[in-house]
């Protein structure tokens, strides 16, 4: 196991999903935020701050969690892509997933807000999981 590439491959892979977050939770999703205007506490530099760094870390995890466990064995012997991608998506179905629906069953969130934080969840566990399997697998 290769600790340092996993580290690198997360904080990398949490970097960019940053990025792709604003993207989809800043522009195309945050309007729907504004149908449910009790339910946000204000925002500011230091929760985009706090967040980031939230990300960061949740991404060194995953990076951590592919490395420990070898990604998905089934999916060894292919591209280092596709095995990023196949663990990116089980982690995926297995944690943010569930968690964001049982969530959004009892907090007054929109639909729409809902849709754009599961896609935002699913392409920053893809991404850090492809960028993490290029780091190590590649």
């Amino acid at each position: 196991m290769n600790v340092m590439s996993a580290l690198l491959g997360g904080v990398v892979g949490g970097v960019v999903s940053i990025f792709t977050g604003y993207l989809f939770m800043g522009a195309l999703f945050h309007r729907f935020q504004a149908l449910t205007p009790n339910t946000w506490r204000p925002e500011g530099a230091k929760q985009y701050a706090l967040s980031s760094v939230f990300i960061i870390l949740g991404s060194v995890g995953l990076g951590l969690l592919f490395a420990l466990t070898g990604g998905v064995t089934a999916a060894h012997g292919r591209a280092w892509w596709l095995q990023g991608l196949a663990f990116g998506s089980l982690c995926w179905v297995a944690l943010p997933l569930p968690s964001l629906l049982s969530m959004a069953l009892f907090v007054n969130f929109h639909r729409g807000f809902v849709l754009g934080v599961l896609l935002d969840s699913f392409v920053a566990c893809a991404v850090t999981s492809v960028v993490v399997a290029w780091f190590i697998v590649r």
